[in-house]
């Protein structure tokens, strides 16, 4: 029920202005059922109904943003509120895909035209033969990197490396040069990838850290 009235409440968001405009007509509708009963017309029931409708529709807005005040519909996000965006989902259970030993698609439940895809062949490969103390430590020491492209309506947004480590049991995501550390957003993607829960057992045996929030 929490998802359904998360989805109302941006639906409103997005529209609020046409809400506001439906609003708006109706008040004045309201207003000339009220003027014609006080003339003596008796359609109170109609000029209280119409009244309701228009409360309804010009307090939905302001409803929506003060239960979400700083979230929009990610088609109306820019590319790096749709970054920052992304590590604030549940990866579990905002995300819904498949991942088969060829390719993966991930997409947001939300909004399906937000998703991750991936090849794990051909030039999907990022590196077949990648080498690091991290990812080469574990009891298969094999490890290739694989790209994982976000796409937003078919645009391209975004490209990481996720490495595959100890044939396959987990894709971690490398640390960042300058910190040594791996990115948060970066993790995150991970974590949507993460489908037998490993990511966080293998980063501890790979002695890696996350960047700091």
């Amino acid at each position: 029920m929490h998802k359904q009235i998360k989805s109302i409440f941006l639906w409103i968001k997005t529209y609020k202005h046409a809400l506001r405009v439906i609003g708006g007509v109706f008040f004045f509708l309201a207003l000339v059922a009220g003027i014609f009963w006080i003339a003596g017309i008796d359609i109170e029931p109609v000029a209280f109904f119409l009244g309701l409708l228009s409360s309804l529709f010009l307090a939905s807005p302001s409803i929506a943003e003060y239960f979400m005040p700083d979230r929009k519909p990610v088609k109306d996000m820019t590319f790096s509120e749709i970054l920052e965006f992304i590590p604030t989902t549940d990866a579990v259970n905002d995300w819904h895909g498949i991942s088969k030993k060829w390719a993966s698609e991930w997409f947001l439940k939300e909004d399906p035209r937000l998703r991750f895809r991936a090849k794990f062949i051909d030039d999907g490969i990022q590196n077949e033969n990648f080498q690091a103390e991290w990812a080469n430590c574990h009891p298969d020491k094999n490890a290739s990197g694989v790209w994982h492209d976000l796409y937003y309506d078919g645009a391209f947004l975004d490209r990481i490396i996720l490495v595959s480590v100890d044939g396959g049991r987990a894709l971690i995501p490398p640390p960042e040069f300058e910190s040594g550390k791996i990115n948060r957003y970066k993790y995150h993607v991970a974590k949507i990838h993460d489908t037998i829960n490993t990511l966080d057992e293998y980063i501890r045996r790979s002695k890696l850290e996350l960047e700091d929030s």
